[in-house]
């Protein structure tokens, strides 16, 4: 599934790596730094947009609050 991220900043997003590559049944599988899309590999995905949002406010939005 493809996510398309706000968060830019380096340390930020290697943070974001390790979180969701850590979290059983998935993988940090690409990230185009140009469109800021992620590429993230889950196995069993039953519900894309529950993922994004997951992502988007669990995950993302405190590490910009960090790192941004």
């Amino acid at each position: 599934m493809q996510i398309p991220l706000d968060l830019r900043d380096p340390h930020g997003l290697a943070v974001l790596t390790i979180i969701l590559t850590s979290t059983p049944g998935t993988v940090w599988a690409g990230h185009d730094s140009e469109s800021n899309l992620l590429t993230l590999h889950v196995l069993d995905l039953q519900d894309e947009a529950a993922w994004i949002r997951t992502i988007k406010f669990r995950y993302e939005r405190p590490l910009m609050e960090i790192f941004e």
